[in-house]
């Protein structure tokens, strides 16, 4: 490779940091899809795909972990550009394409004499799950169960743990990590209960940038750049944690 040619690929490749637009986002550590460091989210399968997707639309961000209402509130005020793996809710704008998925599902002990779940199985039972989480409508209408509230998925699994509880709501791909965390052994009853779409949400000032993401996004399904990164992390594949989360019940 001759140093002319090295010479334009570094002039161009500063041209681009240089005139680059970056967004600013924010969210919450939640892995796999994301994991904080001094206050900045640095990696995790969304913080792949955006490494990903900006550059093909010649932007660049940065990502702050902020509290959840915190962050919702500055990316409505202006003060950050998108949330990061919301549902679609006003007044964010997002994409036709999810990036990610929330799939909630019923955990037991593993020596817990129940495989499947359904809606009779659960009626009357109590249920552990955690007092601030925004669950889907379907979950939040269903009040055949008695639901019992803790500050953390983490303290959900010790309430499950101490056999004070035998049922736990907890996100499908939260369970497995904190429970080697906790040192509980869990297993899902399924069907998963319910499960959420979620996206990249911009605020309103940025909804010119809504289809241009979506378009890369598509484009990186195609290519199965999605899939790869989520086997990254997981044992799934990007079709396939959309495919658990249409078997919802």
């Amino acid at each position: 490779m001759s140093i002319q040619y090295i010479l334009i690929i570094i002039s161009l490749l500063a041209s681009f940091n240089l005139w680059a637009k970056e967004l600013k986002l924010c969210g919450v550590e939640w892995p796999p899809f994301t994991y904080g460091e001094n206050n900045r989210l640095v990696k995790g399968i969304s913080i792949d795909v955006y490494k990903e997707a900006f550059p093909r639309m010649e932007m660049k961000f940065t990502a702050d972990q902020l509290p959840w209402a915190r962050c919702l509130k500055d990316v409505e005020d202006g003060y950050y550009d998108a949330v990061i793996d919301n549902a679609n809710l006003p007044p964010y704008i997002v994409a036709d394409t999810p990036t990610s998925v929330y799939p909630l599902g019923i955990y037991v002990r593993n020596d817990f004499p129940q495989d499947k779940f359904s809606w009779d199985s659960i009626t009357g039972k109590s249920v552990a799950m955690v007092t601030a989480y925004d669950y889907t409508k379907k979950i939040a209408a269903f009040t055949g169960w008695k639901r019992v509230d803790f500050a953390s998925d983490e303290k959900v699994l010790q309430a499950l743990q101490l056999k004070r509880y035998n049922y736990a709501l907890i996100d499908v791909f939260s369970a497995p990590i904190l429970s080697k965390k906790v040192g509980i052994e869990i297993k899902l009853l399924k069907p998963v209960v319910d499960s959420t779409n979620l996206y990249l949400a911009f605020s309103p000032k940025n909804s010119h940038l809504v289809k241009q993401f979506d378009e890369a996004i598509k484009v990186m399904i195609k290519e199965g750049i999605m899939d790869i990164i989520y086997r990254k992390y997981i044992s799934m594949s990007y079709s396939e944690v959309l495919k658990l989360s249409q078997e919802a019940q």
